[in-house]
């Protein structure tokens, strides 16, 4: 099982989402998609693909992962060892 730790970004989108104006379907979907993330990133649910280019990350291979059925959200991740995850963005698909 996959260890995560969360890019400063990545952090700050997860505050927003438990703050008072947070929409808690979306808060529940994101968790629910991370949860998954670490027991299986390549859990079916999460369509994970490989994205060629995020600013700020031109080199690293980031991966994209599905939060939730209808919210247009990813996870964009990268791996940083053999069983470390790098959340490095989440948020609407770019």
């Amino acid at each position: 099982m996959p260890t995560i730790t969360y890019h400063p970004a990545a952090t700050r989108t997860l505050r927003c989402l438990t703050g008072p104006r947070a929409d808690r379907a979306l808060h529940h979907q994101v968790c629910r998609a991370l949860e998954r993330l670490a027991v299986d990133p390549r859990h079916p649910g999460l369509r994970t693909h490989r994205h060629h280019a995020l600013p700020g990350h031109l080199g690293d291979r980031v991966f994209g992962s599905r939060v939730g059925a209808g919210s247009g959200w990813r996870i964009h991740w990268t791996w940083t060892g053999r069983d470390n995850i790098e959340v490095v963005r989440i948020g609407p698909h770019p």
